[in-house]
């Protein structure tokens, strides 16, 4: 979702914590998507990487879910959480945004990201990525596991992007943009 601002953030020189809840088990090979997401999180240049072993398809929002997630946002202190939206499809994707709102309710900056088939995403942030959204749609590629999924498309990416810049009225000049609620 928001490869483009994880990847100014490194070039910024700011820490990058990755956590994900599961390994992908019911979708995929967990090895190989385990894989993905360390190329993943080396090629953002993040500073650590937490995959936790909850199983996939069925995470649901509960105090076992918001107590991992608060763990790892204790060991990270993060000044931002970047996050699912609660107008995600994937149910996990929602139970994932329900729980790291209650998780990190001390954190000032919870900020959800979409993906081109979000529904009912309300825009409140708009970050100009028009300097990395060729190295967002790279990071996307490496999750080839997934590449059947309509979302991961590099031009549902970009069109995207291109939509929220339109939308953003930021500047002209800007062909990119994230939007977060």
């Amino acid at each position: 979702g928001c490869g483009g601002l994880l990847i100014k953030a490194v070039r910024q020189g700011h820490n990058v914590y990755m956590y994900t809840l599961t390994r992908g088990a019911a979708s995929g090979d967990p090895a190989q998507r385990t894989n993905e997401l360390t190329q993943s999180a080396k090629f953002i240049g993040a500073k650590a990487l937490w995959i936790d072993n909850f199983d996939d398809t069925k995470l649901q929002p509960g105090n076992e879910l918001i107590n991992h997630i608060e763990f790892f946002i204790n060991k990270a202190e993060p000044d931002i959480i970047l996050t699912h939206s609660l107008g995600d499809v994937h149910h996990d994707h929602k139970a994932v945004a329900s729980s790291t709102v209650e998780a990190g309710r001390f954190i000032p900056n919870i900020m959800s990201y979409e993906i081109p088939l979000t529904k009912d995403f309300k825009p409140q942030v708009y970050y100009d990525i028009s300097d990395v959204v060729d190295e967002k749609v790279e990071l996307i590629k490496i999750f080839w596991s997934q590449q059947s999924k309509l979302y991961l498309k590099a031009n549902a990416i970009k069109g995207l992007a291109e939509y929220r810049a339109l939308q953003s009225r930021l500047n002209t000049s800007i062909n990119y943009v994230e939007a977060f609620e």
